[in-house]
């Protein structure tokens, strides 16, 4: 298992190098719940909470396009006026990704590869658009998943129709 403090302490570095004005009021936390996202950065008062996926401290996920990319992320987030992934946090990714050759983007897509297979953790349901196969998963179960018939496809906006799933 890596070690979350000593790897955001070298992103910090990078960020330094770069010039690139990070807060210094952070804490890390992992986070070994997170299902969908690799991490997250919140603003409380003066200070920051960067949560990192448990997942991308395994030795099996890719340093560099895995833990260190997110965290370069996240610390982009506690610079002023970053929160979103707009303006001055897309300039300094921008400088981030061309410096040191990372691919800092606003979101990351689950089936980039980034966490292996095993390390995934698998959605509980499933629904299936009739109309263009597209596949809706959900880990908890919800309105979609008890009543997909009132719910149309994001892509070819044909009501869903039930599906099986496992409970």
């Amino acid at each position: 298992m890596r070690d979350l403090i000593f790897y955001a302490d070298e992103c910090r570095r990078e960020l330094d190098r770069l010039g690139i004005p990070y807060s210094k009021n952070i804490t890390f936390k992992v986070n070994t719940r997170a299902k969908m996202r690799l991490g997250v950065c919140k603003k409380t008062g003066n200070s920051f909470v960067i949560e990192i996926s448990s997942s991308l401290l395994d030795e099996r996920t890719p340093l560099k396009e895995g833990l260190k990319n997110t965290l370069h992320h996240e610390l982009l987030h506690t610079c002023r006026g970053c929160m979103k992934h707009t303006g001055r946090w897309k300039i300094y990714a921008d400088r981030v990704n061309a410096a040191y050759g990372y691919c800092i983007k606003r979101a990351a897509e689950k089936d980039e590869g980034i966490i292996p297979g095993e390390l995934m953790k698998k959605p509980r349901y499933r629904v299936v658009c009739p109309g263009c196969g597209t596949v809706y998963e959900r880990f908890k179960r919800s309105k979609l998943i008890d009543h997909p018939e009132q719910y149309r496809c994001g892509k070819c906006k044909t009501f869903l129709a039930r599906s099986d799933f496992s409970d």
